[in-house]
């Protein structure tokens, strides 16, 4: 048995940019296989060409086994792969990458009705596709496994929208819960709106820096109060005259509280 030489898969998302959606298809591209002596492999010689999917941590991964369909432990080599049914490959002629694949996340179920593919939370699940060729040339067999793709990680269409209202539960009618909210170019959080009104009625409006987290916030409670929280460190600035008919504060050297 003979080796080959196979490039990690490209993978083309719908839009190219940020995370891909899972209501979108992938395009799997793949540069030609070639023998020892760097020959490509030509299609009459193909027996199998596709690409294996993988989801995990690199050294823990499992792979879809598409005849039992399920989430199996990954084989160690191009031997025990063969056994396996990967996604297909087909000819893309006058395309630079001349095979082509396109993987279908949305909507596919494994044997006991549970999505196969899931959108991504705190960065798991992550998937990754490695191609696997068979191919016979003057009667010696050639296999082998190519490197992973770039990982992935799917996420809804809403997450790759800037503007959106998120509902909990996601039903109109049942919702105790509503947030508006506006995401930045880099598609994290910039600020939003919040209104509570399963275990007391809150109204919360909140700031965000660059990465999403929360920076200051403003709270109307359930019981009448305004709550305002700076940012660590920060300051609540007011640049306009005060009127207020008592305060009560605690002295920036310590002790009792004192009120006005």
């Amino acid at each position: 048995m003979q080796t080959l030489t196979l490039l990690k898969p490209d993978l083309v998302f719908d839009p190219p940019a940020g995370p891909p959606p899972l209501e979108k298809p992938v395009i799997v591209r793949l540069p030609a296989p070639q023998y020892p002596d760097n020959q490509p492999v030509p299609n009459g010689d193909v027996r199998t060409l596709g690409a294996f999917i993988y989801r995990g941590a690199v050294g823990s991964e499992e792979v879809w086994d598409e005849k039992n369909q399920t989430w199996a432990t990954a084989p160690a080599d191009a031997a025990a792969l063969a056994a396996l049914t990967p996604l297909p490959f087909a000819p893309a002629e006058g395309e630079p990458a001349p095979w082509k694949a396109t993987l279908v996340a949305a909507g596919q179920k494994d044997k006991s009705g549970n999505p196969r593919f899931a959108k991504a939370v705190g960065g798991v699940p992550v998937y990754r596709l490695r191609a696997f060729a068979h191919a016979v040339r003057n009667g010696v067999e050639h296999r082998a496994v190519g490197a992973a793709s770039s990982d992935v990680q799917f996420a809804g269409v809403a997450e790759n929208h800037r503007f959106g209202v998120d509902l909990d539960p996601e039903s109109p009618t049942d919702a105790g819960r509503a947030r508006m909210r506006l995401k930045n170019s880099s598609l994290q959080q910039a600020g939003y709106i919040e209104i509570r009104a399963a275990g007391g009625q809150e109204v919360e409006i909140a700031s965000c820096g660059a990465s999403g987290a929360v920076l200051a916030r403003v709270t109307l409670s359930a019981d009448g109060d305004i709550h305002l929280a700076p940012a660590p460190g920060r300051q609540i600035v007011l640049d306009g005259p005060l009127e207020a008919q008592r305060i009560s504060y605690l002295p920036q050297a310590g002790g009792a509280r004192q009120t006005l």
